[in-house]
């Protein structure tokens, strides 16, 4: 079966809820996770937000004491360090700037209904430029009249892939710099190697010996996963380590995906679903930059409010620990097994392994915070790229949020 891919030639002239939304970039093992390193972080664990190590992995003393981290281990059988926590926050698309450079000292927030979410029906600019993705491809309020009121994520990254500027291409660490309190809950454990506010492409390369080696013409596996779900979709692309690590030249070079191969793999190594045809890939002149490919995020999200949004009473939830009704499930989730609609979320005391635990707002079998595996793709190296030194961007652009959460790789390649 192959994957659907949306090819649109037209012209044309994640809004961030008070709690966190985190993910990271696994495969290849990113500068980001060079925390990893120190002791604090051993085995996974971690003083405050777990990026390896939460609750659906590793149980609820993962984050204290460390856990079998499975595929979200470093490639050096460390853990990812702080990798979730570098992002870009305010991002709209049809601007030059992401709130977190224009707005100062000034909270960000959104409009009501829920403007205790930044990005909800807001945009952080003056600008007219519309959404470019086609309906298949949202991953949430999916019913919703296109660019009316109930639409509103329409100025959220994902709704125009690449579109939106970022803060740095490799992240800031915890969204914001260190004299910002803009909202949500931007977190960043300081420590010698990095701090809150610093910018990703100012973090210490990988040393050559531990870098992934990968081969030009051949397809090779990248791999993220989710901490707290925005919906959204996301892109892999290269620079030359030779070159200052900008936006721009990441661009340069996007990277085309093997449509046939998103898996969700588990992270106890024992369980994988192939999307197969489930899966949406993005490109033409709907991405930037234009013919840069895009997949979407196959793991839904399960709202516990529609307030301003498309059919508000058609969600029963809310959907919480406290509270195991079904909520909203965005699209179906993929894996046949999820019971999401039928048994709620999966409860955090239960004792089946990593698949019974929850993290966040909680996750079912393949849906939600999904943080107990990572989604896998191949993407394709040029066979006319020079040999040499270069770094991997993962972007991923999210939907329900003003958010673009970024980590970059050191990798080698050979001819």
């Amino acid at each position: 079966m192959t994957a659907r891919l949306l090819l649109l030639f037209v012209g044309f002239a994640c809004n961030i809820e008070l709690v966190l939304g985190h993910g990271a970039l696994y495969i290849p093992t990113p500068r980001n996770a060079i925390e990893r390193e120190l002791p604090e972080f051993e085995g996974g664990k971690s003083p405050i937000e777990a990026c390896t190590c939460n609750n659906g992995n590793g149980g609820p003393e993962g984050p204290e004491k460390g856990c079998d981290m499975g595929l979200r281990q470093g490639s050096d059988g460390k853990g990812d360090g702080q990798s979730c926590l570098w992002w870009s926050q305010g991002c709209s698309i049809g601007c030059e700037q992401c709130a977190t450079e224009t707005y100062g000292t000034t909270p960000i927030s959104g409009n009501p209904p829920q403007d205790g979410k930044i990005g909800f029906n807001k945009r952080y600019c003056n600008s007219t430029f519309k959404a470019t993705l086609p309906r298949h491809a949202w991953t949430l309020n999916m019913d919703a009249e296109e660019f009316a009121a109930e639409d509103a994520y329409q100025f959220n990254p994902w709704r125009a892939p690449g579109h939106a500027p970022v803060v740095d291409p490799c992240g800031q660490a915890g969204g914001e710099y260190g004299f910002q309190h803009l909202g949500g809950d931007s977190v960043y454990y300081n420590t010698s190697i990095a701090g809150k506010g610093m910018r990703g492409s100012r973090l210490s390369p990988t040393p050559l010996a531990n870098r992934t080696q990968w081969k030009a013409g051949s397809y090779v596996e990248v791999a993220w996963g989710i901490r707290y779900n925005h919906g959204g979709g996301y892109s892999y692309r290269l620079c030359p380590a030779s070159e200052p690590l900008t936006e721009e030249c990441f661009q340069r070079t996007p990277l085309m995906f093997d449509q046939t191969r998103q898996v969700l793999k588990w992270n106890n190594g024992t369980l994988q679903y192939p999307m197969g045809d489930k899966a949406i890939f993005v490109a033409g002149n709907v991405t930037n930059p234009p013919g840069s490919m895009w997949a979407r995020n196959p793991i839904p999200r399960i709202w516990d409010s529609k307030r301003g949004l498309h059919d508000p009473e058609a969600c029963p939830g809310p959907s919480t620990r406290d509270n195991p009704l079904p909520g909203c499930l965005a699209f179906p989730a993929p894996c046949p097994w999820d019971t999401y609609t039928k048994d709620g979320l999966l409860p955090c005391n239960q004792s089946d392994g990593l698949l019974g635990r929850c993290d966040g707002n909680g996750m079912s079998q393949c849906a939600s915070d999904w943080v107990v595996g990572v989604i896998s793709d191949h993407v394709y190296i040029p066979d006319d790229l020079p040999a040499g030194e270069y770094v991997l961007g993962w972007r991923w652009d999210c939907e329900e949020t003003a958010q673009i959460w970024q980590n970059c790789a050191d990798v080698s390649i050979t001819k």
